[in-house]
């Protein structure tokens, strides 16, 4: 992601194929892949009701939120 985005509460947007240096793979991931469909912190479920499209989700690492990344 070029230009960073956050929600309404501060946490990152990210992209199915984003990926950081907090990258944690999630353990019910079928592959292994560095991306953040594959990881821990984010979360694609279409049950999510983020009203984000297809393909994006909220980070959930502390460490990614707006506050954090612009220190």
């Amino acid at each position: 992601m070029d230009n960073l985005m956050f929600d309404e509460m501060g946490m990152m947007v990210v992209s199915e194929n984003h990926c950081c240096e907090h990258f944690e793979p999630n353990d019910d991931a079928l592959v292994p892949m560095r991306e953040c469909w594959c990881c821990k912190w984010s979360d694609f479920r279409a049950d999510k009701g983020n009203g984000l499209s297809d393909g994006y989700s909220i980070c959930n690492y502390i460490g990614n939120a707006k506050e954090a990344v612009n220190r």
